[in-house]
Order: structure tokens, then C-alpha cells, then sequence
């Protein structure tokens, strides 16, 4: 049955199962010798002819994360739960997220010496639970620091949803210090739920401290639901359909689609990148179902003479918050927008194979910016593996070392990497963490090395960059 009360206690129990991690690429963004970057920038072009990422297990990409406090927050090493320390860590606004990404496909290959075409297919299950400062703090602080001034937010909630991501890429270097890339992707949406972010009107009573709201909740589902209703048609109950595998995996019919673009810009010494990605959208409308309600309602507080017989005063208002709060519901489709992300930084070389950088990243949460800051230090060898040591500033935590590494020769390669190798050993004050991996196999490295006879790198993963005299001098002929 859909309350105010139920619906409060599930996101409120969603926010504190979840644990606290991550949800970013930092360390994969500047390391242009791992095909998989461009998956993150357009423009990043592979050194070899073709590459095909090793079939099911081309890269597995799991991301975590909270914006504002970690297991410590409001853990204090009891069994009792420290909701004022929560409360106290919160911003306006905070989020926990979650990213599964699963490419089973990939492959590129390089047309000409200036242009690359890529294909991945990837799984994405993406969740967000957001919830604010104030209406958690009503819960544990109680209704009197709002009197006179009320209650003003919006709801608590959860964007959820599964889709699958068919992403046709294409590069070009335009000039010898340019390369600008797209991706056009086609999206198909699986399943998924989402509570829009509708406002929360409460009054406090300067004499009772009874609560006077109004609200109007909205949620959508995107999966086969029945739906209970009483004679008024109210919702009074909600249950899955029975679960078909085929049907479910093989759903296309909620169409979406998406685009990303990047640059690489190679200006005297630094090596500029920057990508805009998840540009997109998806239309819901295959077994889609919108619940929502348009109403108000009112909270008598507990009196001596309720204290008296707790069970029947909770069971009473139990009843008056199902009288208050009904659900409505219909069969509708409806749109939701991706996240955007943003992507900027830049690498130095210091020696001819080690390169420091840095660069900042922003995603667009619901209703807010969430920004970091990476700085990096990547080094590659002759053979073109390369090992990155990352530092980053993100969520609110100055606690976050990264290590990738892309190890292999001209014909494979096993990458693996994560922002954020503090959380093996501090994970009950970690707000981040994630990893990815996954492996490649390269063809036509030997005989584009013959060809121009070249090293395989620059130090950056990125010698398409050079002028034909740089070749010719770095190759020793005349």
C-alpha cells in the first residue's frame, strides 16, 4: 500500500543500506593507450589497425558513491544508529549513487592514418537515491525548528533504471594537433523507476505542533506491475508480474538516444582533453505505469493520553495517513533525461615517457552539479604498457588515491583501474569507490610499426599527432 509514511521509511532505508563509495572514471580519462578511454572521450584513437576488446570480457565497470558523508557519519561503532552526526555531515542536497556498466562487445579500428571508427554494447543499470537535508532532519530533530518558518523542500526519492547502450563512434584528426570524436548511441530501456523531485509544503502549528502539508508524490514505473484498487480507485496494493527472462532481456521498446563529443588538442607542451557525454534521452511507454497523488495532510503529535496506549495511538495514525495519502494510478509513458558528465584536463610531459596532468569533472545530478578535481602521474613504457598513480578531490573527500594500469604487447592487453585504493583499508570513512577491467587484443601493430617505423608512443598513447617530418626524425630516416 503506497503511504507518505511507507514511502518515507523505504528511502530512508535505502539511504542507509547503501554503502558509501564512488562513481567515477578520473583515472581512465588521461590514459589514451587503454582503448576503453574512449568510452569517456570521444576523440581517443587506438595505436594499432583494429582492436577488439576480448568477447564478455572486454570491460566490467562497477561505480559507487555518496556526495556528502560515509558509514562513519552516523556509525559510531554501537549498535545504535548516529542520525544526528548524519544530519550535522549533510549538504542541502545529498546522493547516493550506484553504476554497473558491462561491455561484453567492443571493437575499433583505425581507416586511414587519420580517421577511427569504435563500436561498444554495454549493459547499464544506474541508480540514484537523493534525498534532502531538511527532511531528513524532521525525522530526527522533530518538527520544532520550523515553527513560524515551516517546512519548504522537496520530496526524498530514487531514479533507478536498466537500459542497453548500442554506441557507434567516430574520430578524426583535422589538424596534426586536433582530433575531435562523437558517439551517436541508441538506447533501449529494460526496466526502471523514478520519483520526480515534486515539492514538500509543511505548516507547524505554533500552539499544537501539529504538521500541515501539502504534497503531491509522483512515481514511475517502467516493468509489468498489477495493480490493486478500492471501489474509489485508490491504490491499494502493487505486485510485480511474473518474471520472463526472454521477454524482459529482449525488450526494445522503449527507445532512447544519446551522444557524446571530445577533443584532443595538443598546444606546444600540453596535451589538452575534454568530452561532454550522455547528452540523451529515453521514452518510456512499453509496460509503463505512473502512480501519483494530489492532495494534503495533517499530523496530530502524541498526547499524555497517547503515551498511554502507544500501539493503538500508532495504529491511529497509521489509518490517518492512509486516509490522507491515496494513490491514484495510470498506464502512461513517460521521459527521462540522462545524466550529463563533463570531462576537462590536460597532460604535461617531464620526461619522454611520464606525464603529469590534471582535470576536473562535473555530472549533473537531479537538481544539482556534483564537480571533482584529478591530478595524475602516467608513465609508459616502449611497448606501450602504462601504469597511472591518480590523486582526487570528489564528493566532499580529500581521501582518494587511484592506481590504473594498462600491461600487455602489440597483440593484447588487461587493463584494470580505481580512483580510490583507500577504500580497502579505510572503508568505513571512504565515500568513493569503484573499478574497472578487462582485456584487449590488438592486430596490425607489427605492420603499422613497419610501415612507419616509429615508436608505438609518444609518451601519451597519441603519435597519430605527429607531422610527417616528426616521423621521419623519430624513426632515424632522412
Amino acid at each position: 500500500m503506497f503511504t507518505m509514511q511507507k514511502y518515507s521509511l523505504v528511502v530512508l532505508a535505502l539511504l542507509l543500506h547503501i554503502e558509501l563509495f564512488s562513481q567515477q572514471d578520473n583515472t581512465l580519462f588521461l590514459m589514451h593507450n587503454v582503448p576503453q578511454a574512449n568510452f569517456i572521450n570521444p576523440a581517443v584513437q587506438i595505436n594499432c589497425q583494429q582492436y577488439v576488446g576480448l568477447p564478455i570480457l572486454s570491460s566490467f565497470h562497477l561505480n559507487v558513491n555518496s556526495t556528502g558523508f560515509s558509514y562513519s557519519s552516523f556509525a559510531n561503532g554501537t549498535s545504535a544508529l548516529d542520525l544526528n552526526g548524519l544530519v550535522g555531515q549533510m549538504h542541502n542536497w545529498d546522493f547516493l549513487s550506484e553504476e554497473l556498466h558491462y561491455t561484453p562487445i567492443s571493437f575499433g579500428f583505425m581507416y586511414d592514418r587519420k580517421q577511427y571508427f569504435n563500436f561498444a554494447l554495454t549493459e547499464r543499470v544506474e541508480t540514484k537515491v537523493f534525498i534532502p537535508k531538511k527532511f531528513l532532519s524532521l525525522f530526527v530533530d522533530g518538527n520544532t525548528q520550523f515553527l513560524g518558518n515551516g517546512l519548504k523542500t522537496r520530496n526524498p526519492g530514487v531514479n533507478a533504471m536498466y537500459y542497453r547502450e548500442f554506441s557507434f563512434g567516430y574520430s578524426k584528426q583535422l589538424k596534426n594537433d586536433l582530433i575531435v570524436g562523437v558517439h551517436a548511441k541508441l538506447l533501449f530501456g529494460l526496466g526502471g523507476i523514478f520519483t520526480r523531485r515534486k515539492p514538500i509544503n509543511v505548516e507547524v502549528d505554533a500552539l499544537t505542533h501539529n504538521l500541515y502539508g501539502s504534497w503531491n508524490p509522483k512515481v514511475d514505473v517502467a516493468y509489468p506491475v498489477s495493480v490493486e484498487t478500492d471501489a474509489q480507485g485508490n491504490v491499494t496494493g502493487v505486485n510485480p508480474d511474473g518474471f520472463s527472462p526472454m521477454s524482459f532481456f529482449l525488450n526494445f521498446g522503449n527507445q532512447g538516444l544519446a551522444a557524446d563529443f571530445g577533443f584532443i588538442w595538443k598546444k606546444d607542451d600540453i596535451t589538452w582533453s575534454g568530452s561532454i557525454l550522455d547528452l540523451g534521452l529515453i521514452w518510456w511507454h512499453k509496460q509503463t505505469t505512473r502512480f501519483e497523488n494530489q492532495g494534503e495532510f495533517a499530523y496530530r503529535g502524541a498526547t499524555p493520553a497517547d503515551l498511554a496506549d502507544p500501539d493503538a495511538y500508532i495504529n491511529e495514525l497509521n489509518d490517518s495517513i492512509n486516509n490522507q495519502i491515496q494513490f491514484t494510478h495510470q498506464k502512461k509513458g513517460f521521459i527521462t533525461l540522462l545524466n550529463p558528465k563533463i570531462y576537462f584536463g590536460g597532460n604535461y610531459p617531464i620526461h619522454e615517457r611520464l606525464l603529469v596532468g590534471g582535470h576536473i569533472r562535473t555530472e549533473w545530478y537531479p537538481g544539482r552539479p556534483v564537480l571533482g578535481l584529478t591530478l595524475s602521474g602516467t608513465a609508459y613504457s616502449k611497448k606501450g604498457s602504462s601504469v597511472s598513480l591518480t590523486y582526487s578531490a570528489m564528493n566532499g573527500s580529500f581521501m582518494n588515491l587511484g592506481l590504473g594500469f594498462g600491461w600487455g604487447t602489440e597483440k593484447f592487453q588487461f587493463y584494470m583501474m580505481s580512483d580510490n585504493l583507500m577504500v580497502a583499508f579505510f572503508p568505513e570513512k571512504a565515500r568513493n569507490a569503484n573499478l574497472r577491467f578487462g582485456f584487449n587484443m590488438f592486430f596490425g601493430c607489427t605492420d603499422k610499426k613497419k610501415e612507419v617505423k616509429v615508436p608505438r608512443t609518444d609518451g601519451c598513447g597519441c603519435y597519430w599527432r605527429w607531422d610527417d617530418k616528426t616521423r621521419r626524425k623519430k624513426s632515424g630516416v632522412k
